[in-house]
């Protein structure tokens, strides 16, 4: 679907190739792989080479997030950046309130434990990055999304089909509801997180010597 799209981005002009080869466009080129994001330095090797690695609404689901966070390290050239969008839970939270709003996120979702936004930063650092610029909450924007989830999946059929599915399927629907709560509580958070991977050189204060 993302060779399709791409294509079809470009004009029709993108020429298909093997996955994980570039597809040329006017100007440049794309390439889609599927691989495993805690171990993608194994895919593109220990060469630094990009300048920026993005992940979006995908860290809340991966188990070892540390290892996630050493590959970006092993993928970015010096002053290159780590951009994270994801979900998190509030710092301090009572036990009841993660009962009630972030235990039905996590088990509906199939997620690991939230984390909070302090737990990446410390999870970054550890990897050898810095935190470039404070985290962008942006909660309120994002909200709605799931109001507008909340009403789409009233269908009786729907739920039907997710009863026939067990526990699982259950979880995965009243999941939706927890998340409206968590955001209108406050416990549950959407932020944009932005790290650097330092220039060693520039900071032994030896560049240009």
């Amino acid at each position: 679907m993302a060779v399709r799209f791409t294509k079809e981005a470009a004009g029709g002009n993108g020429t298909h190739k093997a996955a994980g080869e570039p597809i040329n466009l006017d100007g440049g080129s794309a390439r889609f792989v599927e691989l495993d994001a805690e171990k993608m330095g194994e895919y593109f090797g220990t060469q630094s080479s990009f300048d920026c690695v993005w992940i979006s609404e995908a860290m809340s689901h991966l188990p070892d997030k540390q290892l996630f966070f050493q590959n970006a390290v092993r993928l970015l050239r010096p002053n290159g950046k780590l951009v994270v969008a994801d979900w998190f839970k509030a710092e301090d939270l009572t036990i009841a309130q993660l009962e009630a709003d972030i235990n039905p996120i996590e088990d509906g979702m199939l997620l690991p434990p939230l984390c909070t936004q302090a737990q990446y930063a410390k999870l970054a650092e550890e990897a050898g990055l810095r935190v470039f610029s404070e985290a962008l909450d942006i909660s309120q924007n994002v909200a709605k999304t799931w109001d507008i989830s909340w009403t789409l999946i009233q269908s009786p059929a729907l739920w039907a089909f997710a009863f026939s599915q067990g526990r699982d399927g259950i979880a995965f629907l009243q999941a939706f509801r927890a998340m409206r709560r968590g955001y209108a509580n406050g416990t549950f958070r959407y932020a944009v997180m932005v790290f650097q991977k330092p220039d060693t050189h520039t900071a032994n204060g030896i560049e240009g010597q």
